[in-house]
């Protein structure tokens, strides 16, 4: 029915089940399961696999004042003189041009009309900011009147170069190239197929260098890619979001420098279990998992770049706390699974309850 069809929710419009297919989002075999009526749309939707290309992944959303702990928006980061007006400009764009304009005060997803008319973002940049929507909505081909890409506006030169490339970085670095037609990112080799990127532009920006590093760190003055900026965010533990951090002269900044970044990246493991059961990840990966707070982020690599642990022992105890809390979640849920079924029957214990782990879910001894 087409109820079933038009059910996935895209970035702006809704997306069918085919057109995931089509796209090579899910493949064919989960799509009859769907079609069958085998799984649902929340289902196929909260798999990482989907998720990334329907939601995609943060933007910066805003600025974390270390000094007062206080969350801005990058508006009021300006208006403070936290950070200049290029700098603010550069990073709204950036936010419009993967999705949404970001309240990271109030936790909201706004178009670029309403950011304005809520006064999220100041009237003064409101056109520049429409254009940068342009990358999800989609430009116009002024010739054929067509709806066009990002990628297809740079090469039709209807926009600059440097402002193109940098939305561009700003997409593939938040989960993936957006398809202004259908309204949701697409894996690489199918932009490729459908002209909204080439190997020349991939080339640019997996290679880059100083001209094509459009953002900027304004505590340590550096030009840095959009990825490298994100990577440097603390998340808001509440909202998940991806703030930038702004220190005070003098004060501390924590940050993961490239070297350090390398590695972390090419520490891998396969123990992590969990939803990483039968998965290769790095210990990259692992450090920014949900269950790994920030002052325990900060404190383990502080002690690995001093030298008073090694990389082994590093995992070691990454590891540990992601175990424990999975292990203390499971048992939560368990107890309260348990409570239930003992109401009814006293056959079963918790201790066996809790003890296998299956593909998905913890599996009973009974």
């Amino acid at each position: 029915t087409t109820t079933t069809e038009t059910a996935f929710q895209g970035i702006r419009k809704t997306v069918t089940a085919y057109e995931l297919l089509e796209s090579k989002i899910i493949d064919k075999n989960l799509y009859d399961d769907f079609s069958a009526g085998k799984v649902t749309v929340d289902h196929v939707s909260e798999m990482d696999s989907v998720r990334k290309y329907l939601q995609g992944t943060n933007s910066i959303a805003g600025v974390y004042v270390q000094s007062t702990k206080k969350t801005l928006s990058i508006q009021e980061a300006k208006t403070k003189g936290l950070l200049t007006p290029g700098t603010s400009l550069i990073l709204l764009e950036a936010q419009a041009a993967t999705g949404f304009v970001i309240d990271p005060v109030n936790n909201r997803k706004l178009s670029v009309e309403e950011a304005v008319a809520a006064g999220v973002v100041g009237a003064e940049w409101k056109s520049k900011l429409l254009s940068a929507e342009r990358a999800v909505t989609g430009y116009t081909d002024p010739y054929t009147g067509n709806t066009i890409s990002l990628f297809q506006a740079l090469k039709k030169e209807l926009i600059v170069k440097d402002h193109g490339i940098r939305l561009l970085e700003a997409q593939i670095a938040t989960g993936g190239i957006i398809d202004p037609v259908y309204s949701h990112r697409v894996p690489v080799e199918v932009a490729y197929q459908r002209g909204y990127f080439d190997e020349e532009m991939n080339q640019i920006l997996s290679d880059p260098d100083d001209d094509t590093k459009g953002f900027f760190d304004p505590n340590t003055q550096e030009n840095l890619t959009y990825l490298q900026l994100v990577e440097r965010c603390m998340r808001d533990p509440e909202t998940g979001l991806s703030l930038l951090v702004v220190v005070k002269k003098g004060e501390f900044y924590f940050y993961i420098d490239e070297h350090t970044k390398t590695i972390l990246k090419s520490t891998t493991t396969t123990k992590a279990g969990g939803k990483f059961t039968g998965q290769t990840v790095s210990l990259w990966e692992l450090l920014y998992f949900q269950y790994i707070t920030e002052e325990k982020r900060r404190d383990l690599v502080q002690q690995y770049k001093s030298g008073s642990i090694t990389i082994e022992h590093f995992m070691e105890r990454v590891l540990r706390i992601i175990q424990q809390k999975t292990s203390s979640t499971t048992v939560e849920q368990t107890t309260e699974k348990s409570e239930f079924q003992n109401s009814k029957t006293t056959t079963m214990t918790t201790t066996t309850e809790t003890a296998f782990q299956g593909i998905r879910k913890t599996v009973t001894a009974y």
